[in-house]
């Protein structure tokens, strides 16, 4: 196991996800909804309607223009109020007893959620992260080890190099035995040949 399989056994254990470059265009998909007389709604955003959102109308085409100020009631009875500048203002729930069987069922069921929280077993958990650790540690130590040699093995090429006889300096002044016209007719006579 390398170090990037041990960190994510580590993620796994704790629920998270490393995030991957998508490289597939990723398609918007805005909120949408219709009213009572079917006019096509957006908020030309991902996500829910939130209030503060711009609201537009959806034309046949694909175009969108600002809402008209005003409540709008939508297919499902939830009412909207839109300002003059097109942002959503008020969101309201239709009135209905279903509604109040609606809201008795999320409070079960975050009854049931907070059991399901507390049967967990913390320390079967703890255990599997424990061990996980255990092995990206061994997983490193070995690396260091690794690490080490091979640093050991870059000083001795270092002092090998260093201790090695020195050749002359560019810098140093050499003698022209020959003149530069003489030099161009040797160059120019291997040419002509």
């Amino acid at each position: 196991m390398d170090a990037k399989q041990a960190i994510a056994k580590i993620y796994e254990m704790l629920g998270l996800e490393f995030s991957k470059e998508n490289t597939e265009p990723v398609k918007e998909e805005f909120a949408t909804t219709e009213l009572e007389d079917g006019t096509r709604i957006t908020n030309d955003k991902e996500g829910e309607f939130e209030l503060g959102d711009k609201i537009y109308v959806v034309a046949e085409d694909g175009t969108l223009s600002p809402a008209p100020a005003g409540e709008h009631v939508l297919r499902d009875g939830f009412v909207v109020v839109v300002d003059e500048e097109g942002t959503l203002i008020e969101i309201r729930v239709p009135q209905s007893e279903d509604v109040a069987d609606v809201v008795e069922d999320n409070e079960e069921t975050e009854e049931e959620m907070t059991e399901e929280k507390t049967e967990l077993n913390f320390e079967e958990e703890l255990g599997k992260i424990k061990s996980s650790i255990e092995e990206m540690l061994k997983l490193m130590a070995s690396q260091n080890e690794e690490f080490k040699a091979e640093m050991s093995e870059v000083k001795k090429e270092v002092e090998t190099f260093k201790s090695a006889p020195q050749m002359k300096g560019i810098t140093e002044k050499q003698p022209i035995t020959q003149s530069f016209a003489d030099m161009r007719l040797e160059m120019l006579k291997k040419h002509i040949k």
